[in-house]
């Protein structure tokens, strides 16, 4: 997590705070046959939780498909240097044998 979203995190999560203490009456929560009075506060809390649960397993499959490709462009990166060395090495080998060769 860089710094922006840090700082933006702790931002929002002030917002949320100061918002739920400023309207802290009871509340009636009513879903489908189920039904609940509880403090405001804790409705808004419960809210924001189950929305940021929310975000981060949707974000879940971008996350896993960003890691399978650092992964292969990794081992790609090290197949490339290890070809780079070979032919380097070859080089070397073969400029030394034309400087025998000269001799």
């Amino acid at each position: 997590m860089n710094q922006f979203s840090l700082i933006g995190f702790l931002i929002l999560a002030v917002v949320i705070a100061t918002f739920s203490v400023q309207n802290s009456g009871e509340a009636i929560v009513k879903f489908v046959w189920w039904q609940f009075q509880s403090s405001l506060v804790v409705v808004i809390l419960i809210s924001t939780a189950l929305g940021a649960i929310m975000a981060i397993f949707l974000n879940l499959p971008g996350n896993f498909r960003l890691r399978m490709r650092l992964r292969e462009q990794a081992q790609r990166i090290a197949e490339l240097e290890q070809r780079l060395q070979e032919r380097e090495t070859r080089r070397t080998k073969d400029v030394s044998e034309f400087r025998q060769s000269e001799k």
